[in-house]
């Protein structure tokens, strides 16, 4: 058997709710989940082996290889943004840009890079910095990272969203399903409800749906899908807290990431 037809399937190496989740839930809408794309998943401390050091020298999630292509790539938006260029070949989450008008296509691509690249980073040290003790928390930074949220990245996902049930319209993309990661956390930090309920009764929409249950590892939605009468259950189950192994792992993965050996 020859080294081609011995490698791996292509594998996205995955930690529930981490910013891999809406990559896996990407794959599980479109049904690639080991057709032909292997999904492993890992805990936090798998990140910090030297098996998957080797694999990401950042030690984060996600990572995806595909050996028999010679692809080893661990930034979100570059592994979303591959994995429906080379599989979603009907267009199903991202515009087809042989048909879509060019401001659709610009739009998506804006989009994607402003979630991945500073949204969910921003909400996501904000939603970290609450877990902290409460005497290591700092006051300012809390309210002027909220302030800034419901002057800036806020109205602008609004305007972007606009009166559409999705960001691109009426069709489900994967803008909607990156997004739901950040807004997850500025849920949690009660940013939405009020001041963006488009923006709120978006992200209940994606987490009512069964695809986003298995790829954050929640439990499974209520069987009737009109996420109109599960905006109150999802608010509910959204501000269930997680195990506090779950925290520490997020929490030690951060400060790891200063203290990284370099990469060979």
């Amino acid at each position: 058997m020859s080294d081609e037809s011995a490698a791996p399937a292509p594998t996205l190496y995955h930690v529930p709710r981490t910013i891999s989740s809406p990559i896996y839930q990407a794959l599980l809408e479109l049904d690639l989940v080991n057709n032909p794309i292997r999904v492993e998943t890992l805990s936090f401390p798998d990140l910090k082996t030297p098996e998957h050091l080797a694999r990401n020298p950042m030690g984060t999630s996600p990572t995806f290889v595909d050996a028999k292509e010679g692809i080893d790539i661990w930034e979100s938006g570059a592994v979303m943004m591959y994995l429906l260029e080379a599989y979603d070949t009907k267009c199903v989450l991202h515009p087809d840009t042989k048909i879509a008008p060019k401001r659709d296509h610009a739009n998506y691509c804006h989009l994607c890079q402003y979630v991945t690249a500073t949204v969910y980073p921003f909400l996501s040290s904000l939603f970290l910095h609450t877990l902290e003790p409460a005497d290591q928390q700092d006051p300012v930074y809390l309210q002027t990272g909220r302030d800034t949220f419901k002057t800036k990245l806020g109205p602008t996902l609004a305007k972007f969203l606009g009166d559409k049930p999705f960001f691109m319209g009426d069709k489900l993309s994967a803008v909607d399903l990156l997004v739901a990661k950040p807004l997850n956390n500025a849920h949690s930090l009660n940013l939405l409800k009020d001041d963006f309920p488009t923006l709120q009764h978006l992200f209940c929409k994606i987490k009512s749906r069964p695809s986003f249950a298995i790829a954050y590892n929640l439990p499974l939605p209520p069987a009737d899908d009109d996420a109109t009468t599960h905006d109150e259950e999802c608010c509910r189950r959204s501000m269930v807290l997680l195990p506090s192994e779950f925290y520490d792992g997020i929490i030690t993965t951060r400060a790891s990431l200063l203290s990284l050996p370099p990469a060979e």
